[in-house]
């Protein structure tokens, strides 16, 4: 009977697969094979700042993390290199706050419609990504960063900071610092001038500067936090 089951979904897959690739429709969720927001070498440097923070006490934090492409392949890494640490996926699961898309609309003149970038998204779906891609060691929670107490899960070793906007990365920076442990590494995504998404770079070029940190941009994009 499994056999009959995993033959009838293989044929109905191929029907769907050959019917997107004839109309175009969903060809890119179909077909795309690379479908990372980070590039390879940005993914490496990820996994090196997990390495780097392997003996330093606390927790791995990733704030906007989407449907959970970047947490599997973390998660995977930390698990294949040992490195034993709790694991915190924070987001709303439902696209960005509208009072972070009012102020960047109003104050920072981008388009409204950014307001719909990864509002197609749940909870539910995300977890069960996480469920087929034998990944179980990450507690998800779902909020608006910005109210979220991260004295709570401190101290952090390593977080990834990927919630793009000013208003976010301005207000949750400084928590994520304070509860940073000595030798702990943020990374900010997104740091880079973009017509869209050069928010986090505002907010994290501010930071640094308030806070006496050198500007520290590798990659392209990668913001970097240290504590020493």
């Amino acid at each position: 009977m499994a056999l009959a089951e995993s033959s009838f979904k293989r044929a109905v897959r191929g029907i769907g697969i050959d019917m997107s690739m004839k109309t175009g429709l969903f060809d890119h969720s179909v077909f795309s094979l690379y479908k990372y927001m980070f590039s390879p070498s940005q993914l490496v440097f990820l996994t090196r700042c997990l390495a780097e923070t392997r003996d330093v006490p606390g927790c791995c934090v990733e704030i906007g993390c989407a449907h959970g492409r970047t947490t599997v392949f973390l998660r995977k890494f930390m698990d294949e290199a040992g490195i034993v640490k709790d694991y915190y996926a924070i987001d709303t699961f439902g696209g960005f706050v509208p009072e972070h898309v009012d102020f960047e609309v109003a104050r920072r003149s981008k388009d409204s419609a950014i307001g719909q970038v990864f509002a197609n998204n749940k909870r539910s779906w995300f977890e069960y990504s996480l469920k087929i891609s034998n990944v179980d060691a990450v507690e998800s929670i779902e909020c608006d960063a910005t109210k979220f107490d991260f004295d709570r899960i401190g101290p952090i070793a390593f977080a990834l900071l990927d919630v793009d906007l000013y208003l976010p990365i301005k207000d949750i920076l400084p928590k994520l610092y304070r509860n940073l442990a000595p030798g702990g590494v943020i990374v900010v995504d997104d740091c880079m001038s973009h017509d869209l998404w050069d928010g986090a770079l505002a907010a994290y070029e501010e930071f640094a500067a308030q806070n006496g940190i050198e500007r520290d941009i590798t990659l392209e994009k990668l913001g970097i936090v240290r504590k020493a």
